[in-house]
């Protein structure tokens, strides 16, 4: 399976997760960081142990994209995740990433939205 499909395979699959798992999240991590030093894998697997969901998407997110940065709002419904260029003060950027909304926490919207940035080539 190319790159491109399989962002697109966990972009579906993350979607249609109803909570965070251990599996799903170091599927994304492995799919979007590339090589990382020992000590920051050994901390998203610390996260990961602590169920610590929000804090290890935040982790992938700085590792995959490190000029961006995230955006979230959560409720008692979804919550929303859009990504932004690190430099971009006010506004809605041209390079921004689409708002993700997933009912299944703000690590999920995250970790989607990650994922849709990394398939559009950002």
């Amino acid at each position: 399976m190319d790159h491109e499909a399989r962002l697109n395979s966990l972009i579906k699959r993350v979607a249609d997760a109803p909570a965070p798992s251990r599996e799903l999240f170091a599927e994304v991590w492995f799919a979007t960081t590339g090589k990382q030093h020992p000590d920051i894998k050994g901390r998203f697997a610390v996260l990961m142990d602590a169920k610590a969901w929000t804090e290890a998407a935040l982790l992938t997110m700085a590792c995959a994209l490190p000029d961006w940065r995230v955006v979230t709002e959560a409720s008692r419904g979804a919550s929303e995740a859009r990504m932004l260029p690190l430099d971009h003060v006010g506004g809605v950027p041209e390079r921004s990433g689409d708002t993700v909304r997933h009912p299944g926490g703000t690590a999920l919207a995250i970790i989607q939205a990650l994922l849709v940035a990394k398939a559009d080539g950002r």
